[in-house]
């Protein structure tokens, strides 16, 4: 599964995505950069980045 989330997201910069991590904590953004380890999203709400782990997503939504 983990493949699945790293190739959809790194086919997907640019775009607004929702991640949803398994400590349930939600956040939306658009996707800044990918790398093989990590993600990093512009944060709509608090207007910051951040850089979440592949190992800590737990589901995600991309909107096109």
């Amino acid at each position: 599964m983990e493949d699945i989330l790293k190739n959809r997201i790194k086919e997907s910069v640019g775009k607004v995505i929702k991640i949803i991590l398994f400590s349930n904590y939600i956040y939306s953004g658009k996707i800044i950069n990918v790398d093989d380890r990590f993600v990093e999203i512009l944060d709509f709400k608090t207007s910051s980045y951040h850089v979440f782990d592949f190992e800590n997503i737990k589901d995600l939504e991309v909107r096109e």
